[in-house]
C-alpha cells in the first residue's frame, strides 16, 4: 500500500509542476475573458489527471474492488479544490474488470474507463493444448487436417455477458455494431455488447475488417464468404456461430455456447471453444495459436 501510494505521489508531483506552469501561463494572456481562461484551463488539468492516473492503474493486475479516493490537490488558477478517485468493478465470474478514473471540482470533472477481459484458468490450459475445443463433439472431421487441434470437454460455457450492460454510470460497452460504420472505421478497441436476438449480427460478404475488439452478443454471428478480418478479434456468443467459405480470421477467440460452423478455404488462427459442437464444411486452413487468450484491454473512454 506504501509503494502504491510513493508511486502515486512522484506521478502527481510531476502533474503539479506542470500545473503551476500552466498556471503562469494563463496569467499572461491579457485582454481575454479571465474566467473562460480560467475555466478552459482547469478542465485540461482534469483531464490531464485522469489521463496520468489510468494509465498507471491500467497496467496493475490486481486492484482492489470498490471506490478510493486517491488525491486531493489545488487547480490553478484560482486555488479550486479537486479530488480524485478510483472505482473498480469485477465481474462475479471474474472475467471482467472495469477501472474508473474520475477528477472532480464541485462544477466540473472529468472521467476515464477502462474494461478487461481475462480468461479463466480452466480455459488457459484447455487452449495450450488444442485450438477446437467442443462440449459436444466435432462434424466433417475428414477435412480436418490435424487431429491434434481438436479436443473434447465436458463442458463449455461462456461468461455471462450482463456486466457488459450499460446502466446508470456504469459505462462499459458499445450497444451497437453498425457495419457501415466498420467497413469505413473498423473496430475501436472497445467492448461491443449487443442484445438483440432475433436477427443475427451479419458481417457482409467480402467485407475487410480492421481494428480490434471483443464483440459479445445474446443472440448469433454471420460471417459472410470471402470476409477478412486483419486483427485481433474476440467473439463471446450466447447463440451459434457461423463462418462461411474462405474467411480469413488471422487471430480469433471464440466462446459460443451453441454450435461453430466453419465452411471450406478458410484461413483461422486462434482458439475456438464451443459448448455445442463444431462443424466443419470443408477443408480449411486452422492454425492453433494460444497467444489470442491473452488478456484484452479496452482503449481508455469517456462513455
Amino acid at each position: 500500500m506504501n509503494s502504491e501510494r510513493g508511486n502515486i505521489s512522484i506521478i502527481f508531483l510531476v502533474v503539479g509542476l506542470f500545473l503551476m506552469v500552466v498556471a503562469h501561463l494563463v496569467m499572461m494572456y491579457v485582454g481575454r475573458d479571465v474566467e473562460l481562461e480560467k475555466d478552459y484551463w482547469r478542465g485540461r488539468q482534469l483531464r490531464l489527471l485522469c489521463a496520468t492516473a489510468i494509465q498507471r492503474f491500467a497496467q496493475e493486475e490486481q486492484l482492489e474492488a470498490g471506490e478510493s479516493v486517491l488525491f486531493e490537490a489545488a487547480l490553478q488558477p484560482g486555488n479550486v479544490p479537486v479530488q480524485l478517485s478510483r472505482n473498480v468493478y469485477y465481474s462475479d465470474d471474474g472475467y471482467f474488470k472495469q477501472l474508473e478514473l474520475s477528477a472532480a471540482t464541485e462544477e466540473d470533472h472529468h472521467t476515464l474507463r477502462h474494461l478487461q477481459f481475462r480468461l479463466d484458468e480452466e480455459k488457459l490450459l484447455q487452449a495450450q493444448g488444442a485450438m477446437l475445443i467442443s462440449g459436444k463433439g466435432l462434424l466433417g472431421a475428414e477435412f480436418l487436417a490435424d487431429e491434434g487441434i481438436y479436443t473434447s470437454a465436458e463442458e463449455v460455457t461462456i461468461p455471462p455477458l450482463g456486466f457488459l450492460k450499460n446502466t446508470g454510470t456504469a459505462k462499459r460497452s458499445v450497444s451497437s455494431l453498425g457495419m457501415d460504420d466498420v467497413k469505413q472505421y473498423g473496430l475501436d478497441k472497445r467492448f461491443y455488447y449487443l442484445t438483440v436476438t432475433t436477427n443475427p449480427t451479419t458481417f457482409s460478404k467480402n467485407m475487410k475488417v480492421y481494428g480490434t475488439a471483443v464483440i459479445a452478443t445474446e443472440g448469433s454471428i454471420i460471417i459472410e464468404s470471402g470476409c477478412q478480418f486483419f486483427d485481433r478479434v474476440i467473439f463471446l456468443v450466447r447463440g451459434t456461430l457461423t463462418i462461411k467459405d474462405n474467411v480469413q480470421l488471422p487471430q480469433a477467440l471464440v466462446l459460443s455456447y451453441g454450435k461453430v460452423s466453419i465452411g471450406a478455404g478458410c484461413k483461422i488462427a486462434g482458439v475456438i471453444f464451443s459448448g455445442g459442437n463444431i462443424e466443419l464444411g470443408g477443408v480449411s486452413e486452422l492454425t492453433h495459436d494460444e497467444s489470442v487468450v491473452a488478456p484484452f484491454s479496452s482503449a481508455f473512454y469517456i462513455l
